[in-house]
């Protein structure tokens, strides 16, 4: 149990530390982003617009139970026309690095280590087999987030490869720590 706390929670720091690295130092954190023209005029309509933070998708569908053929093939065409998009909205600012995003991402990242290390304790792998498979949970993240952004909702193909740099990367670092720690493969 000793080695899977301290496994997981040294993972997690890895995590932790990865995240700060793309994040802060690499450009792999910012790709497929892009400054929002004329971002004074579209917040300005947007304060107009909206009261309450949300995210927001247009053109809407409301598939109630409700919705008449009509009411769908009119969505179906306005989709077609276009502009698709979301928008994540916040009316009210707030730190950018604020100590709470910290705390929180360094939270995860440590919850997610020790899942990741409680798991690998089930299993009677070398440490190749230990790095793989906590590889392959970065891997699984990616294809089951990351792949769905993309085909729903057009997602830049380019946020996606980043997202999978950052997931398959930082689970191979934490890997690396957990396959190090782990038991030697029990005989049977």
């Amino acid at each position: 149990m000793k080695s899977i706390v301290l496994g997981g929670m040294l993972a997690g720091m890895v995590l932790f530390v990865w995240g700060a690295v793309i994040h802060l130092l690499l450009p792999v954190g910012k790709m497929g982003m892009q400054e929002l023209p004329h971002s004074t005029s579209i917040s300005y309509a947007l304060d107009l617009a909206l009261d309450e933070p949300g995210l927001y998708v247009f053109p809407w569908m409301d598939a109630g139970e409700n919705m008449s053929k009509k009411a769908l093939a009119d969505w179906e065409e306005a989709y077609r026309d276009g502009p698709v998009g979301m928008i994540l909205y916040r009316p009210q600012g707030g730190e950018p690095m604020s100590s709470r995003l910290f705390a929180v991402q360094f939270a995860t990242d440590l919850m997610a280590g020790l899942i990741v290390a409680l798991l690998l304790s089930f299993t009677r792998l070398s440490f190749m087999g230990r790095l793989l498979f906590v590889t392959a949970v970065g891997l699984f993240s990616w294809i089951t987030s990351s792949i769905p952004w993309w085909n729903w909702y057009g997602f830049p193909w380019e946020f996606v490869v980043g997202a999978g740099i950052y997931r398959v990367v930082g689970w191979f670092l934490a890997g690396l720590v957990l396959a190090a720690l782990g038991p030697s493969p029990r005989k049977s």
